[in-house]
């Protein structure tokens, strides 16, 4: 059975496969995109770790009772990534974030991706 799995979502995830200083293991992300057609969702990767915010393309997500985040975490726009929905990396739908948090990290990937 396919997981309904929505934009503006927090689900756990596990980022495996990873290079670097890439985000790696589970832990929460925001769903910005699913792609049906490709079987792919547009992930933003979020860290508990608020030094994160020092970095360029960064934006704190404090936590609330609807987006089901048990601690003021960081969602890292630059880390951004494409996960396939049915390869078992989506593990656990946390809440889903508000949408004027959502809106200003559409905002900040439209600047990353220097989008007009």
């Amino acid at each position: 059975m396919q997981r309904a799995i929505r934009p503006m979502d927090i689900w756990m995830v596990a980022l495996t496969e990873t290079i670097g200083s890439e985000e790696k293991g589970q832990r929460p992300a925001v769903i910005m995109a699913v792609h049906s057609k490709t079987n792919v969702s547009m992930v933003v990767p979020l860290t508990s770790n608020q030094d994160a915010l020092r970095f360029p393309y960064s934006y704190k997500v404090p936590c609330s009772s609807d987006n089901g985040l048990s601690t003021d975490s960081v969602a890292l726009i630059f880390q951004m990534r494409s996960l396939t929905i049915s390869a078992g990396r989506f593990l656990l739908r946390v809440g889903a974030i508000e949408r004027s948090h959502f809106n200003n990290i559409k905002a900040l990937i439209k600047d990353y991706l220097q989008i007009e």
